[in-house]
């Protein structure tokens, strides 16, 4: 067993000892391929290149994240939510992951959400969900528009926070 485990670290040894100087090592080159995730929103719900809602459709897939950020707030910048965009160019509208969001954050977030949001429901507000009176704790995502001009009456900023890069083919998202 000694002499097997020898042998494979020797192997191992030999191969990264004879890749050509500054090459990136095995594990790092296959990592530059894999999809971006969260990146600097770690309490996002959603990821890049995730699917946002069904169906599962390229179009559907998020290309870009921005931090909803409120300068109403005692802290500024403090982030209520997240605006998706999929790559068919609709946005959507998300509040943080549950362990995230205050009560000031989700106040604000639904004061965004009832200005903003395009849907043929009179959608007003992120309600918990609930099945048979327990909570599900299920994410909700609306499509919205933010006019730009309307940030400073809205008393949010919209901050980049990843982006999908533009020459970069979108993973299948049956995968």
């Amino acid at each position: 067993m000694f002499a097997l485990a020898t042998l494979v670290v020797t192997g191992l040894f030999n191969a990264l000892a004879q890749a050509p100087p500054g090459a990136p090592p095995p594990a790092a080159a296959a990592g530059m391929q894999q999809p971006l995730e969260d990146g600097p929103c770690l309490d996002s719900p959603r990821a890049v290149p995730r699917v946002l809602v069904g169906p599962l459709s390229r179009g559907m897939q998020i290309v870009r994240i921005d931090q909803v950020q409120s300068t109403a707030t005692m802290m500024p910048g403090a982030v209520i939510g997240f605006l998706y965009t999929t790559q068919d160019g609709t946005t959507w509208l998300g509040e943080r992951t549950a362990d995230y969001t205050s009560p000031a954050g989700a106040a604000a977030i639904n004061q965004v959400l009832a200005a903003t949001h395009i849907s043929t429901k009179n959608v007003t507000q992120f309600p918990p969900q609930t099945r048979y009176g327990y909570p599900t704790k299920y994410q909700q995502f609306f499509q919205v528009r933010i006019p730009a001009d309307a940030l400073s009456a809205l008393r949010i900023q919209i901050a980049p926070c990843i982006v999908w890069p533009p020459g970069r083919s979108l993973p299948d998202p049956v995968m």
